[in-house]
């Protein structure tokens, strides 16, 4: 397998994606609350870049929840924020999400380019990572969301996680920001993933708006085997 990881999705163009799959991290929280969602029984996750197009969405679409974040914070006149602990049985299971994020949706959206797009976080990675494998993937892109055009830490280390699950069972050829991020997640072992989930300064800027329990679940391992995947004909995130 061919790897290559591109630390912002503004750095990937279709150029990068054309005849290649695709895994999407934005670990803080996009595709951690998406897979919690699908874990929950959601129906499906519609991810829409802009605030006015998820309100359009959602009035063209009755009984779905609108769910949304700018800057870490709730977006006024939507139910849900980005926590991954707002989705649960009791306000997802059975109902489609129009999900509307500052980074994560919009890697997503850049990803449809590819031929197929997966979602990674930490709670996931090696469900993701056998996935690929079971699919017989040779040419992946790993596509970092990065924070406002940034590279984050925290996704830099997911996507180091994902390629470590891989590496159990294969011997990627990797590009050096691949090899980076593996060599990172690899650093942090002797620390654990909380502690170094919170070096990130995403995660030090949710801490201050007091999301800090969701930094922690964020930070758990292989919790769930669940994978989201992208349906391009008709733009929903499936499990």
């Amino acid at each position: 397998m061919r790897v290559e990881c591109y630390f912002t999705h503004q750095i990937c163009d279709k150029s990068c994606l054309e005849g290649r799959d695709a895994v999407v991290i934005d670990v803080l929280r996009a595709t951690s609350s998406i897979t919690t969602a699908l874990d929950a029984k959601a129906k499906a996750v519609i991810p829409v870049a802009g605030i006015e197009a998820a309100l359009e969405l959602a009035a063209s679409l009755p009984g779905t929840v609108l769910s949304g974040e700018r800057e870490g914070q709730r977006l006024a006149g939507f139910q849900l924020g980005n926590s991954p602990y707002e989705f649960n049985s009791k306000t997802v299971a059975g109902r489609v999400i129009i999900s509307c994020s500052t980074n994560g949706t919009a890697a997503i959206l850049k990803a449809a380019a590819a031929k197929r797009v997966w979602l990674a976080a930490l709670i996931n990675a090696r469900a993701v990572a056998d996935k690929l494998l079971e699919e017989s993937v040779q040419d992946l892109a790993i596509i970092c969301s990065g924070t406002i055009g940034e590279p984050s830490f925290d996704d830099i280390l997911t996507a180091g996680a994902v390629l470590q699950q891989i590496s159990r069972l294969a011997v990627p050829e990797m590009n050096d920001s691949a090899l980076v991020a593996l060599r990172l997640y690899e650093s942090c072992l002797p620390i654990g993933m909380t502690q170094a989930l919170k070096l990130a300064s995403h995660a030090q800027r949710l801490i201050r708006f007091e999301h800090s329990p969701d930094v922690e679940y964020c930070s758990r391992e292989n919790i769930s085997d669940t994978v989201p995947w992208l349906n391009k004909k008709d733009g929903r995130i499936y499990g």
